[in-house]
């Protein structure tokens, strides 16, 4: 059994299991979640000057995810691929898991945003499938094209 492992709060490309398990290597736990009081943005400027997901705060709004419970080694790893401290850091919030525990999880933030940036197109499916995969609501699923194309 691992001892020292915490929950991570996946909203972004991350929601694509294959892709997470790739970064994360083991995964103890996974649930649906819903982070209140924030939305998604696409306002984080990569390569190519296309958009990656973030997230801000917004009340009264939501975010659907994916809470992985992983070992706390794991994010060196994951650390590396979000490029903290560069381009995202990392912030405990509060998550709303699918069966009603309220759980404290990592999430990635970015450090510098950007308004007027759109996510490649191959980008923002591999967030519409992963959302799809988990089963998120067909109206959450539509919002997220929405921001992200502007809409």
């Amino acid at each position: 059994m691992v001892q020292n492992a915490s929950w991570y709060f996946a909203y972004g490309s991350n929601l694509n299991r294959v892709q997470f398990r790739s970064r994360a290597g083991q995964v103890l736990e996974e649930i649906n979640g819903e982070l209140k009081n924030y939305e998604i943005a696409f306002n984080h400027k990569v390569r190519g000057g296309t958009a990656s997901a973030n997230i801000k705060q917004a009340p009264g709004k939501s975010i659907h995810g994916i809470l992985y419970r992983i070992p706390e080694s794991a994010f060196r790893t994951l650390d590396r691929f979000e490029g903290v401290p560069m381009h995202y850091r990392r912030i405990e919030v509060r998550v709303t898991a699918a069966d009603g525990r309220e759980i404290n999880a990592q999430v990635y933030i970015a450090t510098k945003v950007e308004s007027g940036l759109r996510p490649a197109g191959h980008y923002l499916q591999s967030i519409v499938e992963g959302a799809t995969q988990a089963g998120f609501p067909g109206d959450y699923i539509e919002q997220v094209r929405a921001v992200a194309t502007g809409r």
